[in-house]
């Protein structure tokens, strides 16, 4: 079952993933540069991916509207914790179309801080990596390059979760 987002097609899937492992179902190697698509920072300006050069990523785009999604953003935020030990970060880009007015305010209300904030009303970034379904999640290595895919709502702060990622954001 899904959701209609009416957001360019993109659907929010209303099934929770109860397992961490389900990371090892979804996780879609790929090897792609990070598009020069631009989106908003936290504080509204334009930024690329390519502004995070030199800095491993986990970019996930999200949305307010989206169930699955708000119930990973706390696990997102403890992955952010533990990635920015190893010198990576949680990039998290919210797709609501009323952008940041929306986003902070929601992120704020749940508690949700550290990670990076970025945002993309229009669409723009989604379009050009191709996403079809929120939650969708990037692993990016520290050279620009999209190493992974991962669809869904995940428990990012789980151990087998963080063992199968890492490599993808490191390599």
């Amino acid at each position: 079952m899904h959701l209609a987002s009416g957001f360019g097609g993109i659907v929010a899937s209303s099934v929770m993933l109860p397992s961490a492992h389900a990371v090892l179902d979804t996780l879609k190697p790929i090897a792609m540069p990070s598009p020069k698509t631009t989106f908003l920072d936290a504080n509204g300006n334009p930024a690329r991916l390519a502004d995070w050069l030199g800095t491993p990523l986990l970019v996930n785009f999200w949305a307010t509207w989206c169930p699955p999604c708000i119930h990973e953003l706390p696990s997102l935020m403890r992955l952010d914790q533990h990635l920015r030990q190893h010198d990576m970060a949680v990039l998290l880009i919210s797709v609501d179309r009323a952008g940041r007015d929306k986003a902070i305010p929601f992120l704020e209300n749940l508690g949700i801080t550290g990670p990076e904030l970025g945002f993309d009303p229009n669409g723009d970034l989604a379009k050009s990596v191709d996403i079809k379904a929120l939650p969708t999640s990037y692993c990016i290595r520290a050279d620009g390059v999209i190493a992974a895919q991962i669809i869904g709502d995940m428990a990012w702060d789980d151990a087998p979760v963080i063992e199968t990622i890492m490599p993808y954001l490191s390599a």
